[in-house]
């Protein structure tokens, strides 16, 4: 579960944000830079894993961000969500398929891994950072990453900021504002989903990636 995804609005700034749909094989989305923009911003989000069928929950997606001059971006770019499902990861690719920027998602129980550097990441900001593995007990809030895992049958997700999910139904959920935080599935078999890049419970589904892409 999702909040509406109502991003803050600086002055002037052009914001676009992709996501997928659950369950679904997600197509490949086109961004468009906007004319007259001097830089932007990107935030990929991988998608979140679900729990295993015996006691862990699922880990969370991983985290990139990265700001570049607009000129040293291509005119058009494509963009592949990443999917529980698959699972696949969370990509930007030049209109050539050259790999832009990358965040992992999670394998199941085990977090998204951080993502390396590369050629396009070395002209301007750059940071990517590990999902949060999912656990047999309580989730508490991780201090690296605001997105959960999330939890074995019958305990409670604390994401942070305290927001949280219970131990049933316990749906997890996402949302921007009034402050960024995905909460993880809380432990009810099979029925604890995570919000957007946020583990399952334990045999519950993570949930899906997510792109945003800021240009001012």
């Amino acid at each position: 579960m999702s909040y509406p995804l109502n991003y803050p609005t600086p002055q002037n700034a052009n914001i676009q944000i992709f996501n997928g749909s659950e369950g679904q094989s997600n197509a490949t989305q086109i961004w468009v830079k906007p004319q007259g923009a001097s830089f932007v911003w990107f935030t990929l989000i991988g998608a979140g894993g679900g729990g295993d069928t015996a006691t862990r929950g699922g880990g969370s997606g991983a985290i990139t961000n990265c700001m570049v001059p607009a000129f040293l971006i291509p005119d058009s770019l494509q963009i592949s969500i990443g999917n529980p499902y698959l699972p696949t990861n969370t990509v930007i690719f030049t209109p050539d398929t050259y790999l832009l920027l990358n965040a992992n998602s999670a394998s199941t129980t085990s977090a998204g891994a951080a993502s390396a550097s590369n050629y396009f990441s070395a002209m301007g900001f750059y940071q990517s950072v590990a999902g949060q593995n999912g656990t047999t007990g309580d989730v508490y809030p991780s201090a690296t990453t605001f997105l959960s895992g999330g939890t074995g049958n019958g305990f409670t997700v604390t994401a942070n900021y305290g927001y949280a999910s219970d131990a049933g139904p316990g749906q997890g959920f996402f949302q921007i504002c009034p402050i960024i935080v995905g909460v993880g599935g809380g432990g009810n078999f099979n029925t604890g989903h995570g919000g957007i890049g946020c583990g399952g419970a334990l045999n519950g589904v993570g949930g899906n990636g997510l792109v945003v892409i800021i240009s001012w």
